[in-house]
């Protein structure tokens, strides 16, 4: 996470802006009327917060969810699940859906909300000088909105979508507050980002370099939060957080993926503090180029992976926070199928691959010696697990070259241009867990995301069929399907799930664990939480 200053930072904001249009936002005394309070440390410090915004930091995101909501809301292992909208109906043909929204909902100024925020909300995703993600943008082209009533809105697609009720937890935005949306001339930041105004669980009470003070949405559609204030004190890094939450300064933090010292001496200080794992919505791939070399055979990419163990890997590499990979599928969403992996002995596998597997070498026959490169990027850890993998391929005989790079050139030079044999990289996945930028031979090339070049008809067909249908159960039939043929063909090994962990106070109830689709996800369930008095 990039570092924060916090300083320097506010005062050039409230320099470059009218105090009143952008400056830091203060309402009362900070103080929450009743109830119990959660203080959190975050690394970061805000500077646009709105679901319509690029993401500058970790810290935008969660207040982001804190104060905005969907129509949609994604549950624990990525359901959607309803939020604004009480409920939903869709036509035959999967074009048009129909949306409901809960009678009384208001925002956070006491505004009612209506439909024609809907339609708001998605015209300025919509508009030509949007300046949002690329992104977004893509997933609300040609898409058409009809306000039937204020609680009833119609959204109409260009095509059949099985992710779209995904995409539809998509904050909204009150279009009563539309004169605040744009920055004025000469500064990138809206009045409405540093004053943001939701519809969801809580309410931005006051802002400053130090903390952002939230108060519970008494009006919000899913209940009245039993939490009265939620405060996210800003930490310029991940020591800094670490050392609030040791001094007792908060209750809650999320670590990062490699444990630190400074971490671990915390935890160890507060016996108040209650510690869980969860699962990034995203993993750790070992691509193979599927179309250089000896790797082109799919035999002896199955026998390349089959000789990796990525449970031995890890713990060579020192990485705790990191489940083993178990197919291409993340563990723990609704798409995912347990799969028991039988695999024949790995002779037997290099046979089948025409390798002649020696004890002091392998290679191919025609003694060809089996050689590769394996490329990742410059990160301690991810540099720790290439050389683990590539000292387990040494062991079966296979020579492996471990080059390290920056990640953007690892993208650029090696990962875009298929010059390479082995990648080590991450990959994120999308709330929904569709894999067709993955691994579809449409994505080969250019800017799409099969940067394996993976190509199979029978793959093709199963990840197409699971685009368009609606049907929850036949999805995950089709994604079972998909894994199975991903393993078949050694199409890639995805090495290991990252995880993160959480500390949140021992007198926490309600929590509901789950994927991180983003780091944000942790509240997904936060109007079900409450503390012991």
């Amino acid at each position: 996470m990039p570092t924060a200053h916090r300083g320097p930072l506010t005062l050039l904001l409230i320099l470059a802006v009218p105090l009143l249009a952008l400056g830091w936002l203060r309402s009362g005394d900070g103080t929450a009327a009743s109830g119990s309070r959660y203080v959190e440390a975050v690394v970061g410090v805000p500077a646009r917060i709105s679901p319509l915004s690029v993401r500058g930091n970790e810290v935008e995101g969660d207040l982001v969810q804190l104060i905005f909501a969907g129509l949609m809301r994604l549950g624990r292992d990525g359901t959607p699940l309803p939020d604004l909208a009480a409920s939903w109906e869709v036509t035959p043909d999967a074009l048009t859906y129909t949306f409901h929204l809960r009678p009384n909902l208001a925002w956070h100024d006491g505004v009612a909300v209506d439909a024609e925020d809907v339609a708001y909300t998605i015209g300025r995703i919509q508009a030509a000088e949007f300046s949002g993600s690329a992104a977004l943008a893509a997933e609300w082209a040609d898409v058409q909105v009809f306000v039937a009533d204020p609680l009833t809105v119609l959204i109409r697609l260009p095509e059949p979508a099985a992710n779209f009720l995904a995409r539809a937890t998509l904050g909204l935005v009150p279009r009563h507050l539309a004169s605040q949306m744009d920055a004025p001339g000469g500064f990138d930041v809206s009045p409405f980002e540093r004053r943001p105004v939701g519809a969801g669980p809580y309410r931005l009470a006051s802002l400053d370099d130090e903390r952002a003070v939230l108060e519970r949405h008494t009006t919000y559609g899913l209940g009245m939060p039993a939490i009265a204030r939620i405060e996210l004190r800003f930490a310029d890094d991940a020591a800094e957080q670490a050392a609030l939450l040791r001094d007792g300064r908060v209750d809650a933090a999320l670590f990062a993926e490699q444990p630190t010292e400074a971490e671990t001496a915390a935890l160890a200080r507060r016996s108040n503090v209650a510690t869980v794992v969860l699962q990034r919505h995203a993993s750790i791939v070992l691509y193979f180029n599927n179309l250089r070399g000896p790797l082109a055979s799919a035999p002896l990419r199955r026998a390349v992976a089959a000789a990796i163990d990525p449970t031995a890997a890890l713990e060579t590499a020192g990485l705790p926070r990191a489940q083993p990979g178990a197919g291409v599928i993340v563990p723990g969403s609704w798409a995912h199928t347990p799969q028991e992996v039988s695999r024949p002995p790995l002779a037997d596998l290099w046979i089948a691959a025409s390798v002649l597997n020696a004890p002091d070498r392998t290679k191919m026959r025609g003694d060809r010696p089996l050689a590769f490169s394996l490329v990742t990027n410059a990160d301690p850890e991810r540099e720790a697990l290439a050389f683990a993998i590539a000292e387990q391929l040494r062991a079966v005989g296979v020579t492996v070259e471990v080059t390290v790079e920056p990640a953007q050139r690892v993208v650029s030079e090696y990962l875009r241009t298929g010059a390479y044999d082995m990648v080590l990289f991450g990959w994120e996945n999308a709330p929904d867990p569709d894999p067709y930028t993955g691994w579809h031979t449409s994505q080969i090339g250019g800017a799409g995301g099969n940067v394996a070049s993976f190509s199979d008809a029978e793959t093709d067909a199963l990840l197409e069929a699971a685009r368009t249908t609606l049907d929850v159960s036949e999805r995950r039939e089709l994604y079972s399907l998909f894994a199975q043929r991903f393993e078949e063909l050694g199409a890639s090994l995805v090495v290991a799930y990252p995880q993160r962990l959480y500390a949140s106070p021992a007198s926490l109830h309600g929590f509901e664990p789950g994927l991180l689709f983003t780091p944000a996800s942790r509240f997904a369930s936060v109007h079900q939480w409450a503390l012991d008095e």
